[in-house]
């Protein structure tokens, strides 16, 4: 039978009480006895009405002389039962991995993959507006937003200048980003912006097409 199988039966339900395991995120220092699990995550049995945590009371007090309990817990990978301590009934318990929290996680992995690759065909086809849409949505995912900027300036088409300026960005690296690409758009069309109307024009005006200004060297 593979392991996997076998960590699918076993991690079903605590031998003791028989209330199904949770899992709980390892932490990422060791506890005092040095040990380390080699993984992210163990099943645990966070049922306070379990014989193996209500008696662990009492056998720490008179073996170890310790006011601390222990829970039953199984490791995901070798599958090798044993116990692990707690302070009081409720320590560990906010490091439960809620089946929902775990769910909505994974779609939204998904979904930000599906993001990426959206933004790649529009970047390999040079869809600009598409681009500007993924990276104006607010709420959309800050790595593919981050993402678009940088395409925009390599891409470099002048009329995306004027939505992004025209944008107030509230995540501060992408808006240093976009700062960046406005200057590789000009750069690539060997343009600027005129300091009295914010118009585009050519680099080497020497009058603002625009507002008529005289442009100082």
């Amino acid at each position: 039978m593979k392991m996997e199988k076998v960590m699918e039966d076993k991690q079903t339900v605590c031998p003791h009480c028989g209330q199904s395991l949770n899992k709980w995120s390892t932490p990422s220092f060791n506890f005092s006895d040095g040990l380390g699990w080699c993984t992210p995550f163990l099943y645990v049995c966070f049922n306070d009405e379990c014989s193996f945590f209500k008696n662990s009371w009492k056998r720490m007090s008179e073996v170890y002389g310790q006011e601390m309990g222990y829970r039953y817990m199984l490791h995901p990978d070798s599958g090798e039962s044993s116990s692990i301590p707690t302070g009081n009934k409720s320590a560990m318990k906010g490091d439960i991995i809620d089946a929902i929290s775990e769910t909505q996680e994974k779609e939204e992995l998904e979904q930000r993959k599906k993001a990426y690759q959206m933004l790649t065909d529009y970047f390999i086809s040079e869809d600009v507006d598409s681009i500007l849409t993924m990276l104006l949505a607010e709420d959309g995912f800050g790595s593919v937003r981050l993402k678009a900027a940088e395409h925009i300036g390599e891409i470099g088409d002048l009329h995306a200048i004027e939505a992004l300026a025209n944008h107030k960005f509230t995540n501060e690296v992408i808006q240093k980003r976009v700062n960046e690409s406005i200057k590789q758009i000009h750069k690539k069309n060997f343009t600027m912006e005129c300091p009295f109307c914010a118009e585009i024009i050519k680099i080497r005006a020497k009058i603002c097409k625009h507002c008529g200004k005289e442009l100082t060297e």
